[in-house]
């Protein structure tokens, strides 16, 4: 005993000298606590560890790659994204098994339990009674379709004339076909209306489950038991699920005759239930600790440190029983119950380990070809974000070849190669919407929900506790941030506000250059971008206070001085863009008030956000201008806003029809796949801490919007605004005050009014 800890405390120091000031662990967001907790851990101070943050699973893959991390655990799905974006850098350095199953090489295997009296080989499956787990679940689904199709038991018949229906609908018209009965419970596709259309067409697949009409994942022939209760109760043929649930039901139900059932192989022969080598059809893998692909000693003493760290996660034998793992050993570790390391020497290349049992045939599609997809954004970084949400739903069996055909398109015309088809997708807040509809005829597919607000949110006018303002009158002379021109919360809507409030002229239309007048000084990015001031009058002043990609103390230079990057782009290059960029402008940029949406202010204060620049903000220092007097605090942004605006969506040129339902199949079981809480990848929020790119940090769902929904909202007061913007015509005194001459039509009341003075001088 005394030897060994001395061993331990040797290879400590080893590990500790070898890598400075420690071993970094990458964690997940809100994770970081926790480690910070287990780096303080008696048993693992001498390893000096370290924790870096890495927002998601992905994101802790791509720190080990660039170095900025040692180390990092993930799921078999984790493994597969290293596989497919970083190759041979990654490699897979050590298992993380339970302690009681040290010994299996899997988490599970996935069998086919047969009546033998019924099926005798692989060929006999076709028009049998089938039990599956559940639709897209791992055992009785991922695993059995693509091994059968990969077998060329199962045919996919696939269209070269374009997609007849979706790829949904082709994987069951399949699975439909090559079964007789079967039982596929859970949801086919993520909206109602196509779930229920789906298991109407397709119902014999849902034939064998205890309630057809429901065909649900809570239905009593769903999961790893149901499929067998499916195949005994029921008089199933097969049955496909975990090896483990077999021996559990049989155990449990001895009055059955385990003698009249086998395991099907897929080499076609039949083995008795209690075989010692009882065949698979693939094995779900273990977690596993991912390292970069380097010399074998840095590997040696990384895997004594992992191994450290996860038998340090379980407390002595007689702690296990009452409290399990330390505190930290989920969100850190991935642990959740006594668990041990199991080193795989030498280590493994992603692309080697998965295909060890079979678990990559369940990922790489092997169905009909996908239609492309490809989605446009603004900026580098949104392109950048898209490519990661790609490959990662692509691992997530979401889209399995999204990103084979460059999904990800970068232009700063996004409206127009949407509507030129050269995109089929792109996203927009409510003011891009409306004009995407009305200059290029885009229409939304989804659109954003923002929690119990449903797809809506509060546009509101931020100003600080201190400031002594009071009303939108006093904003006077004052500076302002904005999101963007021409965007909703902090553009369209501001000038309708003070509008209605007298402060602007309605009729004068020229709204840039009356907010030039209004404010002192702004930051409203996009002001001088031709696409948004097409004959260069908008004032200089609207981008006076912007910075571009530098944060020079309290306010950059002159417009047109400074030197900074991106200064004033409508992107996210220029600091002060965006809903969170234009709250900054209010804490550092001299603003005296931020036109922004209700939750920006509650993302960004009180610790919600690491950045530097928000350091010990908090929500109580801030006050919400309301529209007509007075102010208010921060949560009561129901009474005190501007206006209630319609979700940010996102749009297509597409028509009703196949195409179109493959896209909002897509973004929907995206949306679901990586909702809020789980820390795979991080869909809605900051990427590389730039916000709302592609989507909004706030929105925690996507939800279907049906088109003839979208042209009844058109008719509300929030569009009927815009329209009035949109449509402005100035009235004959203000173009001959401005001298403007954009075209014939406003010269001709100039033209006509010197006719007539000229004649009056004759006359007189």
């Amino acid at each position: 005993m005394f030897l060994a800890s001395h061993i331990t405390i040797f290879l400590a120091c080893l590990t500790a000298a070898a890598y400075g000031a420690g071993v970094r662990v990458c964690v997940t967001a809100g994770g970081e606590q926790d480690c910070q907790a287990m780096v303080k851990d008696p048993a693992l101070v001498s390893l000096s560890l370290q924790c870096v943050s890495g927002r998601d699973r992905y994101g802790c893959l791509r720190k080990v790659v660039e170095k900025e991390a040692d180390v990092t655990w993930g799921q078999a799905e984790d493994v597969y994204v290293a596989r497919e974006v970083y190759d041979d850098q990654l490699h897979v350095l050590g298992e993380i098994r339970k302690a009681k199953e040290k010994e299996s090489g899997w988490r599970y295997s996935g069998v086919a339990v047969v009546r033998r009296d019924k099926v005798t080989g692989v060929t006999d499956l076709r028009g049998s009674k089938s039990c599956h787990t559940g639709y897209g679940r791992t055992a009785g689904w991922n695993i059995p379709i693509p091994h059968l199709v990969n077998k060329g038991v199962m045919s996919m018949e696939c269209s070269t004339a374009g997609p007849e229906m979706t790829m949904v609908e082709q994987d069951l018209r399949a699975a439909s076909n090559f079964f007789g009965l079967a039982c596929i419970p859970g949801r086919w596709a993520p909206d109602n209306t196509t779930n229920n259309d789906l298991k109407m067409k397709y119902n014999n697949l849902c034939s064998m489950c205890s309630d057809p009409g429901r065909c649900d994942d809570q239905d009593g022939h769903a999961g790893y038991q149901g499929v067998l209760r499916c195949l005994v109760d029921s008089h199933g043929d097969v049955a496909w699920t975990k090896y483990s649930a077999v021996t559990e039901f049989f155990k449990a139900r001895p009055e059955v005759s385990k003698a009249d059932f086998g395991l099907l192989c897929p080499d076609g022969r039949v083995q008795d239930l209690e075989s010692t080598k009882p065949c698979y059809w693939a094995a779900r893998p273990w977690n596993t600790w991912l390292v970069r692909n380097t010399g074998g000693d840095s590997k040696k003493e990384l895997l004594h440190a992992v191994t450290q760290m996860v038998e340090a996660s379980t407390p002595p034998l007689g702690e296990v029983t009452e409290s399990g793992p330390r505190p930290w050993a989920s969100s850190v570790l991935g642990v959740k119950k006594p668990s041990i390391v199991h080193p795989r020497s030498p280590s493994l290349a992603p692309r080697d380990y998965l295909k060890e049992h079979g678990y990559d045939v369940t990922i790489d599609h092997v169905g009909c070809p996908a239609p492309d997809v490809k989605l446009c954004v603004d900026s580098r970084l949104a392109r950048e974000k898209c490519l990661a949400l790609a490959q990662v739903l692509r691992s997530r069996r979401v889209r399995q070849d999204w990103h084979v055909r460059h999904p990800c398109l970068q232009r700063m015309t996004v409206f127009s190669m949407v509507a030129r088809k050269v995109a089929h997708i792109t996203s927009g807040d409510g003011g891009d919407v409306y004009r995407a509809h009305v200059e290029y005829g885009l229409t939304p597919v989804v659109t954003e929900r923002y929690g119990l607000l449903d797809a809506s949110y509060f546009a509101v006018a931020v100003v600080k506790a201190d400031s002594g303002i009071t009303s939108l009158t006093q904003l006077r002379g004052k500076t302002s941030c904005h999101t963007g021109i021409d965007r909703t919360a902090g553009w369209k809507i501001p000038v309708v506000a003070l509008i209605e409030a007298g402060l602007l002229d309605r009729e004068m239309c020229d709204f840039p250059g009356q907010m030039g007048k209004f404010f002192s000084a702004s930051c409203a990015p996009g002001a001088k971008d031709p696409r948004f001031d097409p004959q260069g009058t908008n004032p200089d002043s609207l981008c006076s206070l912007c910075v571009g990609s530098e944060v020079i103390g309290a306010s950059g230079p002159p417009y047109g001085g400074g030197t900074a990057e991106g200064r004033c782009e409508r992107k996210p290059v220029e600091a002060f863009y965006g809903y969170t960029g234009a709250f900054r402008c209010l804490v550092q940029g001299g603003g005296d008030v931020a036109f922004i949406k209700h939750t920006t202010v509650r993302d960004n204060a009180n610790g919600n956000n690491n950045a530097s620049w928000a350091a010990n903000l908090r929500a109580l220092d801030f006050k919400l201008l309301c529209r007509g007097q007075g102010t208010a605090d921060m949560t009561e942004f129901s009474t005190c806003n501007l206006a209630r605006v319609p979700a940010h969506k996102v749009l297509t040129s597409l028509p009703e029809g196949v195409m179109k339902e493959e896209v909002r199949i897509l973004l929907l079981r995206a949306s679901q796949t990586l909702a809020p809480g789980q820390d795979i990848f991080h869909m809605f929020g900051p990427y590389k801490g730039i916000s709302d790119l592609i989507f909004k940090d706030s929105a925690t769902e996507l939800v279907n919007e049906r088109l003839d929904t979208f042209h009844t909202s058109l008719k509300d007061m929030y569009h009927h605004a815009l329209f009035e913007l949109s449509s402005c015509t100035p009235k004959e005194s203000t173009l001959l005050y401005t001298g403007e001459r954009s075209d014939g039509a406003t010269q001709t009341p100039f033209i006509f009014l010197m006719v007539a003075t000229l004649a009056w001088l004759v006359i007189y």
